[in-house]
């Protein structure tokens, strides 16, 4: 871990501010395909979908939290019902919208980000 947080402040600042916007449109993208695939029942769920910019070069995308959280049915705690709609329950079968979506796009995100690098690296240090 040390020493990929060497390698990422090695980074010029030119090259990490270049790819910032890359971050948030890929970020963005998955949102919004997440929240088309996630079951539309009470609108909640989607809700719950959002991104965070949890670094300088990094975003993280949830789903769930409090909003979604539910007592058991058996009385034994509660549960993310973000979770059951993804992986399913015994009473319910799965209905995947995170991972899937993911998977969906995930080409297009490294794809984009890949490009902004590039071109922030060739900006900084010519071509």
């Amino acid at each position: 871990m040390a020493d990929f947080q060497r390698r990422l402040a090695a980074i010029p600042k030119a090259v990490r501010a270049g790819v910032k916007p890359a971050l948030d449109t890929s970020a963005n993208e998955l949102v919004t395909v997440q929240r088309a695939l996630a079951p539309r029942d009470h609108g909640t769920l989607q809700a719950s979908i959002q991104w965070a910019d949890t670094g300088e070069l990094s975003r993280q995308v949830t789903a769930g939290g409090e909003t979604t959280t539910r007592p058991a049915r058996d009385g034994q705690g509660e549960y993310d019902y973000a979770l059951g709609v993804e992986f399913g329950t015994r009473q319910t079968p799965a209905q995947p919208y995170f991972y899937s979506g993911y998977r969906l796009v995930r080409k297009r995100l490294r794809a984009r980000i890949k490009r902004a690098i590039s071109k922030s690296v060739k900006d900084s240090y010519g071509r």
